[in-house]
């Protein structure tokens, strides 16, 4: 599996790149001492950043890699912890274990080829009361105290920088250049394009008539256009439309803190309805890249971030969050939320909002946006959406056979 990383020098480079099975064979610095910073020379060995499938690793003491088979798969367990006594008292602490299998087909999302990404939290104190009481999607939270590190083989170590060059690292290599999208090695040519910039990436899936279907509904894609958003301050401020564009990424950087980072509104002559109907507001969104230990998610919180009815007149209407736990990590994901809306008038707006909660420095997360891949929608009365896509292509290549395994 493809590993990108990033060295914390004096002058920092681009994302570097390898394979997963040599990561042990990386050059290695001892950890740093009680306050010493990074980026003074260029000599390799202490990490700035690591991304696999789009978890990237900001703002970790210690990163370790191991290869690891499961069923048929060759995947990744990346291990990020943070133990630095002078920074984490040991009721803070935290050590994540993700287990990253190669892209697949996706049973829940119409068989569109998505992440297979799961996660173990090991934490104490708030954190630990925090995740336990809500843990994230596919993730299960266990005490500090079972937490166990990797061999120190396989294990490199971070560096605090200056803010000042920390901002040269992220600038040489920003958290969107490398995506879930790109880590497609073992697909068949067919599954993949050449992107705008040269490189190979995934196949919009939604043009290929694979997603979650909900019939009879009017769709909509989630664009970079700007659009004010009188129900929500939010980093951006988007627009909902019913054609989409050239794809494009858009980042916000939450650091430790929770963000309201996107807000999404339906032109003004959209639905068009008086009365919505009762059934599933949905809202499918691409996250090419996260840190590995933010969540995010379409909620009632930090300035209103949920599915909502907007009168053009202001103010606004919850029609609730979404009943899927907090995302985390890259890939497609479906947030939903069966609800029947009081009436209102016609003019009245659809949104949806998405909050981000940081755990570490510098922590981001990345949205593709403009493709049929990153749509919402509602049971308005419409044209049933697969008639407006081709025929499902489910074969996935002549000659491969793409494995779906248990995560």
């Amino acid at each position: 599996m493809r590993i990108l990383y990033q060295w914390a020098q004096r002058d920092p480079t681009d994302w570097q790149q390898m394979d997963s099975a040599l990561w042990g064979t990386l050059p290695v610095r001892p950890e740093p001492n009680p306050g010493q910073l990074g980026g003074q020379n260029n000599i390799p060995g202490w990490l700035r950043n690591v991304s696999v499938q789009g978890i990237t690793c900001e703002g970790y003491d210690h990163v370790a890699i191991e290869e690891v088979v499961i069923g048929l798969d060759t995947g990744v367990r990346l291990t990020t912890w943070n133990d630095d006594p002078d920074d984490y008292p040991l009721e803070e602490r935290q050590g994540i274990v993700w287990t990253i299998l190669p892209l697949a087909p996706d049973p829940q999302l119409g068989m569109a080829i998505n992440t297979r990404q799961s996660c173990v939290r090991y934490c104490g104190g708030a954190r630990y009361t925090r995740l336990a009481a809500s843990p994230p999607q596919n993730t299960t939270v266990r005490p500090w105290a079972e937490f166990v590190a990797p061999p120190a083989a396989v294990t490199r170590h971070g560096v605090w920088l200056t803010d000042a060059k920390q901002a040269e690292h992220v600038a040489a290599a920003p958290q969107a250049r490398w995506s879930w999208r790109h880590a497609v090695e073992h697909l068949p040519e067919n599954e993949t394009e050449i992107a705008s910039d040269g490189r190979r990436a995934l196949k919009v899936q939604r043009d290929l008539g694979r997603w979650d279907k909900a019939k009879g509904t009017i769709t909509y894609y989630q664009r970079n256009t700007d659009r004010a958003a009188t129900w929500s301050i939010s980093t951006h401020e988007d627009a909902l439309e019913t054609t989409t564009g050239a794809a494009v990424s858009e980042s916000v950087t939450t650091d430790a803190d929770i963000v309201q980072c996107w807000a999404f509104t339906t032109p003004a002559n959209e639905p068009n309805s008086a009365d919505w109907p009762n059934g599933a507001y949905r809202a499918q969104l691409d996250c090419t890249a996260a840190s590995a230990g933010l969540i995010y998610v379409i909620r009632d919180a930090a300035s209103n971030g949920s599915f909502r009815r907007v009168p053009t007149v202001g103010g606004s209407v919850s029609l609730g969050a979404q009943v899927e736990a907090n995302f985390s990590g890259t890939g497609l994901k479906l947030g939903t939320r069966t609800v029947d809306p009081a009436a209102g008038a016609a003019d009245d707006v659809y949104g949806f909002g998405l909050y981000a909660d940081g755990d570490s420095h510098a922590d981001a997360i990345t949205l593709q946006l403009n493709t049929t891949d990153s749509y919402a929608d509602g049971p308005w009365p419409g044209a049933d959406p697969s008639l407006a896509m081709p025929p499902p292509d489910q074969s996935f290549g002549i000659g491969r056979r793409l494995v779906v395994a248990g995560y």
